[in-house]
């Protein structure tokens, strides 16, 4: 089947209850039931408020649970004048394994529901989206990225570059909400030097945006910062410099990300990430040397399951249940509440970690 048939029948099956062509190698036991349609949301925020969503590691939709990425993408375009949407930030790990294109063609499938639907998105690569061997091995940057995606599917960005010409590792978007003028800077796994220069120079070449900083590893869920000091004596397993790929050149944690490029910019609000299992979810409010609280926010659901090795737990069942973050701004960009909703389940997490409420 060429590729393009290949996207038709893969996008046509993600508006259908149809499981069975996407899930017959699937392992395991049958998890709790689905909605079988993409469902309809009330946007239960004051009247004024606007959405920024989040999105954390699809990599087992790609892999085993391609319709679960898909209805994400879906639901975000079927609600993005509801919930007043204006972007769409995914935090890395695309797929499992960057050498499986049928991988790649299902997140270029997902992907492409947000281009055709018109909402303006970033996306990065996390460890599993690097190299050239076997699911998160990272021994290189090589990246099928770049294959499957071009600089055209960021066109819905009312601005945007990247930091090398033709590759989307690294790029910055900006986007209008009703709380002012918005700029998300989107960073490759464990950032190489140079790129931390270039978002630094890009940060102050934008004063008046406030910013949004997405990278795939940099909050813990001990609610720590990655800091190899302090991780290689407390196992480091998360941690990018504990990767191959740290071997090979220099690389960035959540510490020297903090150091180097988010506590020296005042417009800096909030820094996103994926990556971690365990828990699936942390938070960290940090006072920037520019004087203001930075609020860092880690958010991944992948699930694995019946393997337990990297599951984050709760297991939440068909690679991770399709849980986006929602950040509803209030009017008056003073306050945002951070939700966590499935479309697939049609299901809130309530927990305190879930659902809570930051001061900006």
């Amino acid at each position: 089947m060429q590729r393009r048939d290949f996207l038709k029948t893969l996008l046509a099956l993600g508006a259908t209850s149809s499981l069975d062509p996407l899930f017959a190698a699937v392992d395991g036991p049958i998890p709790k039931p689905y909605v079988k349609t993409v469902p309809t949301t009330p946007f239960d925020a004051p009247p004024g408020s606007w959405t920024f969503v989040a999105l954390p590691d699809t990599q087992y939709y790609s892999k085993s649970y391609p319709e679960v990425f898909l209805r994400q993408t879906q639901w975000i375009v079927a609600h993005k004048d509801a919930h007043q949407i204006r972007f769409v930030g995914h935090e890395g790990d695309l797929v499992n394994n960057p050498n499986e294109t049928r991988q790649w063609e299902r997140a270029q499938a997902a992907i492409k529901v947000l281009v055709e639907g018109g909402v303006p998105f970033s996306f990065l690569p996390g460890n599993h989206d690097l190299g050239t061997q076997h699911e998160g091995d990272t021994n290189s940057r090589a990246t099928l990225l770049n294959h499957y995606f071009q600089e055209s599917d960021f066109r819905h960005s009312e601005a945007h570059a990247l930091f090398e010409p033709g590759k989307m590792e690294n790029s910055w978007h900006e986007f209008s909400a009703p709380t002012g003028q918005y700029l998300v800077l989107a960073l490759e796994f464990g950032p190489r030097d140079e790129v931390v220069a270039w978002a630094d120079r890009v940060l102050s070449e934008k004063p008046d945006h406030r910013v949004i900083l997405i990278t795939h590893a940099y909050l813990s869920s001990e609610s720590k910062r990655d800091d190899w000091a302090y991780d290689q004596a407390h196992g480091g397993r998360a941690n990018p410099k504990s990767y191959r790929l740290g071997k090979l050149g220099d690389m960035n944690d959540g510490q020297d990300i903090w150091e180097k490029l988010v506590t020296r910019h005042p417009q800096v609000s909030f820094v996103l990430n994926g990556h971690v299992c365990d828990s699936g979810a942390s938070y960290l409010a940090s006072q920037a040397k520019a004087g203001q609280t930075v609020h860092q926010i880690l958010a991944n659901y992948q699930d694995n399951s019946p393997n337990p090795g990297g599951t984050v737990q709760p297991p939440r069942g068909y690679g991770g249940g399709g849980f986006l973050r929602l950040m509803q701004f209030h009017p008056g960009g003073k306050v945002v509440r951070i939700r966590t909703y499935s479309p697939w389940y049609d299901e809130w997490l309530t927990e305190p970690s879930q659902d809570f409420t930051v001061n900006v």
